[in-house]
């Protein structure tokens, strides 16, 4: 039995189904949402409540076959569907040549499976098709496609009717060489696989449909909270998108992250809900619009989409496989990872804040309140490339003492990286595994000069100030200073002999990736020699 509610034969139907109790009961919240709009559009609305169909899914068919025979185009709507007040008139979106319909394939899993078991259930080659997944829960559908919709003599489950109707509008426009689709947005078909890709709520798009949750019972409750939610909101609906940030990577990399998330948050998403989620919170407690969690503390929140990005992607990731993290600077890789973009010069610039507190701290480790004439040295360990001989890092230290220069020590002890054991001075400074993150910061922002390798310190200092000194490796110093004043080069040097980088394997070709943790030949192949590091370090010292 087809239940009508038409006063008069208009162009346009608005059309649904609601056969089974459960959808019934959904129908009597959504159906008159669905009236309300076609009269508003100027369509007529009908709802098929029977079926004679092995699934009342494929009883659409019939449906649509039929009545395009009296009207020129239909709009099908399944029934688990909430329509907005302010949705727009779809039929003047939608070109009358053209079946609209929403490609769900970027966004959902295993849907060409569904493609190739319909081609062989219904003995149909596709040799060209388009790669593209149509989801059948709303479709504007023109009278010249009305053959599409013959339903099939096998009625076959395959994501319902989804598969076989795919690969019918696939044949057709391989056949007719047009492409013949006008593609919904996804507001018009809101469904939760968009959830992870726009971090936006179901509420901000015209059309939200429930395919996908875990029962029909589940939809029936929700659909009545979203109800509510949606005249409450009326008629503003104003709503943030939800972009959760997750910091990865050593000390270096999450500083690193801090100019990519600033202008995330700055220039993309300033009206929206940004958190960060990292291992280091106080990096970020200057960004007061940002909600910033360390990885223990952060709970992801119910009924809440996130857009999840990872700052620092791992070799398992297909942008690992194009974009070497080796061969750029850790900036443009995370701004490429969190944006698709790199950042201009000027806004790649690090920003830290020391607080009071943490200067009071390094006054308190160091007995000295005069911080701005100090020459830190971090003598780091971590890869066997990044970890220079004890011997060469003794003699540094050893000769800028002789210099007079006031040198202080840093860096913190960790399981697989720190500091070499260097042998301490009479009248220099030491600072390692005393401070805390904040102190660091802090020690690092007053001191005139900083000595080091590929490491987190250099990262750190790139927010501030003082001279550097980076004694690259493994990694090409333009990979590795930070941009200050739109520059690498400001009050910067790096020294060295030649690079381990270009003796590394790191060709597209290389069929099994490229390791940079080993050291190629001698290592004094490739460290500068200490009176140069001195020479330079003096230099800056005084020019600042």
């Amino acid at each position: 039995m087809i239940k009508r509610k038409v006063k008069r034969m208009k162009k346009n139907l608005v059309l649904t189904l609601a056969v089974g109790d459960v959808y019934k009961k959904i129908s009597e919240l959504t159906h008159p949402l669905f009236e309300e709009y076609a009269k508003r559009i100027d369509a007529d609305f009908i709802v098929v409540d029977k079926s004679e169909c092995s699934s009342p899914h494929w009883e659409k068919f019939t449906a649509i076959y039929n009545y395009l025979n009296k009207y020129e185009r239909i709009l099908y709507l399944d029934t688990d569907i909430l329509i907005r007040k302010d949705c727009p008139d779809i039929f003047s979106i939608v070109p009358n040549n053209k079946l609209a319909i929403f490609n769900e394939m970027p966004f959902t899993n295993q849907r060409e499976h569904s493609i190739r078991d319909a081609c062989k259930e219904y003995n149909i080659t596709l040799p060209k098709w388009n790669g593209k997944y149509y989801n059948t829960g709303v479709m504007v559908i023109a009278r010249k496609f009305k053959q599409l919709f013959k339903k099939p003599e096998k009625e076959i489950f395959n994501f319902y009717e989804q598969g076989y109707l795919n690969v019918v509008i696939a044949k057709y426009i391989q056949d007719m060489e047009e492409d013949v689709i006008f593609e919904l947005p996804y507001k018009y078909n809101r469904m939760t696989c968009m959830d992870k890709f726009t971090g936006e709520e179901r509420f901000n798009s015209y059309i939200i449909h429930y395919a996908g949750y875990p029962s029909l019972e589940f939809v029936l409750s929700l659909i009545k909270k979203d109800i509510k939610k949606w005249e409450f909101d009326y008629p503003e609906y104003k709503y943030k998108k939800h972009i959760l940030i997750d910091v990865q990577g050593g000390l270096g990399d999450q500083v690193s992250a801090e100019p990519p998330i600033r202008f995330l948050k700055e220039m993309i998403y300033p009206n929206d809900d940004v958190t960060v989620v990292t291992h280091w919170p106080r990096l970020f407690k200057h960004l007061n619009n940002l909600k910033i969690y360390s990885h223990s503390e952060f709970e992801f929140q119910p009924d809440t989409p996130y857009y999840h990005v990872l700052s620092l992607p791992g070799p398992e990731t297909l942008m690992w496989m194009a974009i070497s993290h080796l061969l750029s600077h850790s900036v443009d890789y995370i701004a490429m990872s969190l944006m698709k973009r790199i950042l201009p010069n000027k806004d790649k610039t690090i920003k830290l804040k020391p607080y009071l507190s943490d200067i009071n701290e390094v006054i308190e480790v160091l007995g000295i309140k005069n911080l701005n004439e100090l020459v830190l040295v971090h003598a780091g360990r971590h890869w066997e490339s990044k970890t220079f001989p004890k011997e060469w890092w003794q003699a540094v230290i050893d000769d800028l003492h002789k210099k007079g220069l006031k040198v202080c020590l840093i860096g913190q002890d960790e399981e697989t990286r720190g500091t070499i054991d260097i042998k301490l001075r009479k009248g220099m400074l030491d600072t390692r595994n005393l401070l805390s993150l904040g102190g660091l910061i802090a020690l690092i922002s007053s001191a005139k000069v900083l000595i080091s390798n590929d490491s987190a310190p250099i990262h750190i200092a790139g927010a501030f100030n003082n001279g550097i000194v980076l004694i690259p490796t493994c990694k090409h110093p333009d990979h590795i200073l930070p941009y200050r004043h739109g520059a690498q080069s400001y009050r910067a040097k790096a020294l060295y002999k030649k690079l381990m980088c270009y003796e590394y394997e790191s060709s597209p070709t290389t069929v099994y990736g490229s390791s940079a943790h080993y050291v190629p030949d001698d290592f004094n192949k490739y460290l500068p020699d200490t009176e140069l590091v001195i020479k330079e370090v003096l230099k800056l010292y005084e020019e600042i």
